[in-house]
């Protein structure tokens, strides 16, 4: 307690501590009357008004609404902490009070204001509303069926694999608009979506492009594309002859041949599905060689870099 009263003189003795003091004041008392001058007069704020538009069910707008009206008020300054502190209420206007019934939904400037005097403090004067007005196309037809295409590009990474197809959450979606303009939509796009060097599974929610006076509902779609682990395998399979006329036997050595691939993870321990053959209308008998080419029979589309041990075998004719 001594060392506070110590401090607290010698600040008081000093001249400079004195004068700080003094101006700090001078601040104080200065910024308490231009806060009464000013929030006793008028000034101006622009205000952000949320908009909403009540509607029926089955009636869509085709035009984009603001979220938002920016509106300019006049008040006393004191009023304004209300607006600052409170949350303001949204305009909620009706479309069957500024509609024509068909397909227009307008509401001017003097309408705005008139609207917007109900929902601000009753002492403000409004100025100015920007938008200056609403001019909203809508329509009560039902939707039209079309199927969506996909522009998407997928690259997955050198040892992985697409294993399988595209899979979308739905193929087609719902358009609504006026009868003229449904007639030539037969189809909707999804944004381009392009992927490279993937080592795992797409899954992304794609945006359906927009479509000018019209609304597509679902606005989105989920889609999945699978992408698979390369793994390389060696197998031994049995080669097969072709084409072989009745009464004659194709004699292979070696009758098999080992088949190097690369599939994906989740067909390792399937069967290979590979089948190696040759084809008896492919020697020629003209030749002093006595081999014939391997060739492959039958391959999964998933299977990648298929190779045998031996491009050609020899054989032996016999006939019966």
């Amino acid at each position: 307690m001594k060392l506070l009263k110590k401090i607290k003189t010698k600040l008081q003795e000093s001249p400079r501590t004195r004068s700080i003091l003094l101006y700090l004041s001078f601040v104080i008392i200065s910024a308490i009357f231009w806060s009464f001058l000013t929030f006793n007069g008028d000034i101006q704020l622009d205000i952000q008004v949320p908009l909403e538009i009540n509607k029926p069910n089955n009636v869509h707008l085709l035009s984009k609404v603001p979220d938002t009206l920016t509106v300019t008020v006049k008040d006393r300054g004191y009023r304004f902490f209300s607006y600052l502190f409170n949350k303001t209420k949204p305009l909620t206007l009706r479309l069957t009070d500024y509609s024509d019934g068909i397909s227009d939904f307008k509401v001017d400037q003097s309408h705005l204001k008139k609207a917007l005097s109900h929902v601000l403090n009753k002492h403000s004067t409004i100025i100015n509303v920007l938008p200056e007005s609403l001019n909203i196309k809508f329509t009560d037809l039902p939707g039209k069926k079309v199927p969506i295409k996909t522009d998407i590009v997928v690259e997955p990474r050198e040892d992985y694999t697409l294993y399988g197809a595209l899979i979308q959450s739905q193929d087609s979606v719902l358009v609504f608009s006026d009868a003229k303009t449904l007639s030539n939509i037969n189809e909707v796009y999804t944004y381009h979506v392009e992927e490279t060097e993937l080592t795992d599974t797409l899954r992304r929610k794609v945006a359906i492009a927009p479509i000018n006076n019209a609304v597509v509902e679902p606005r989105a779609i989920e889609i999945m594309v699978p992408i698979e682990k390369l793994k390389s395998q060696t197998r031994s399979v049995k080669i097969a002859v072709r084409n072989a006329p009745t009464g004659v036997k194709m004699l292979l050595f070696p009758s098999d041949v080992e088949v190097t691939y690369r599939s994906p993870v989740s067909r390792i321990s399937d069967d290979t599905g590979i089948t190696a053959v040759v084809d008896y209308n492919s020697v020629d008998f003209n030749s002093k060689s006595n081999k014939v080419k391997v060739m492959i029979g039958e391959m999964p589309a998933a299977y990648q870099n298929v190779t045998f041990s031996h491009d050609s075998v020899e054989y032996i004719i016999e006939k019966h």
